[in-house]
């Protein structure tokens, strides 16, 4: 039987895994992008600094289209990649189909998968999230052997919280706020889903908001999507890397910040080291692969000092083992 990696990616910012994980996307203005790398915790404790906008004159952005054509294809290897960004009636993610779009390139061109699945805006209607999903009926469930694919997950988009806190949503792009907990899929969900499919390892990327404030205008003023001050967010219920070692998450923030994006470069943030990351800026001992520790590791030092001089600071997060190779 054909082996499969799995490259099924979320891009999903999320923030109510242990110690939370982010709140808000926001358009900042213009940054001095530093590529600087230092060590860094891979569980960072803190919470985000009070909101005070902070700009700076100057944003310095790699060609993010200059990439190489010549890595080989891995057939055994697939990506699933979601990015929602213009919402039937809730304000717009800015720049999460842009995001999706970027991620999928560099798959392709970097990790040299064969199967590259996007789902963007009007795709992500309805019941798209448990169609996808469904560890038994869904389209993953057709496509993952057991034991043998490496899944990978990427989404971008809208994030939002019960209203008492208890689990948070992905939503689709005709989501309406008082049907959230109808229509949104929760983290808890997807994560007992991802780890039922039994998959030989999954690794999960997430950029999106949980707090129930929407992303940020230019000028720094919140939308406040749920039309509630703050909720808490509770600790996932599901957190299968705690027992499977073969399960990991990358989120962009930590509880009680923002999910800051890139204007210049038209991308999020967290999206942006992402891609420079396994460019091989994330390479750090020179040996030709980036685990996921060292793209951890890059990410989080980078966003987390450039994101002061957006708006305030963003820690990324990370679950689970940290040797596995990305490439």
């Amino acid at each position: 039987m054909k082996k499969i990696t799995l490259l099924f990616i979320v891009l999903f910012y999320f923030g109510f895994l242990p110690q939370g994980i982010g709140q808000k996307r926001i358009s900042g203005r213009s940054v001095s992008v530093q590529f600087s790398m230092v060590e860094s915790p891979l569980t960072p404790e803190g919470e985000g600094s009070s909101l005070k906008e902070h700009y700076v004159s100057s944003l310095q952005i790699a060609d993010l289209d200059s990439l190489p054509d010549d890595v080989p294809i891995r057939p055994n290897t697939v990506a699933v990649i979601i990015g929602v960004e213009q919402y039937d009636f809730i304000p717009v993610a800015p720049y999460a189909a842009r995001d999706a779009e970027l991620v999928s390139r560099y798959f392709k061109a970097l990790l040299g998968l064969e199967r590259v699945i996007v789902h963007k805006n009007k795709d992500v209607s309805g019941f798209f999230f448990e169609n996808l999903f469904n560890a038994e009926e869904g389209e993953l469930a057709r496509i993952i052997e057991k034991g043998k694919t490496d899944l990978y997950v990427y989404y971008s988009g809208h994030g939002i919280p019960a209203a008492d806190g208890g689990d948070v949503y992905m939503l689709p792009v005709d989501s309406k706020m008082r049907l959230i907990e109808k229509q949104g899929y929760s983290l808890n969900t997807l994560f007992e889903q991802l780890d039922k499919l039994q998959a030989k390892s999954t690794t999960v990327f997430i950029d999106a908001c949980f707090s129930g404030l929407g992303k940020f205008s230019q000028s720094g003023t919140p939308l406040n999507l749920m039309q509630t001050k703050g909720v808490k967010v509770k600790p996932l219920l599901y957190q299968p890397w705690l027992l499977n070692s073969s399960f990991r998450v990358f989120t962009s923030s930590s509880v009680g910040q923002a999910a800051l994006v890139l204007d210049e470069a038209r991308t999020g943030l967290f999206t942006y080291f992402l891609a420079m990351g396994l460019r091989g800026k994330a390479d750090l001992n020179e040996d030709g692969h980036v685990t996921a520790g060292e793209l951890y590791r890059y990410i989080y030092s980078n966003v987390s000092e450039n994101s002061k001089k957006i708006y305030q600071e963003q820690i990324p997060c990370f679950y689970g083992d940290d040797s596995f190779i990305l490439y």
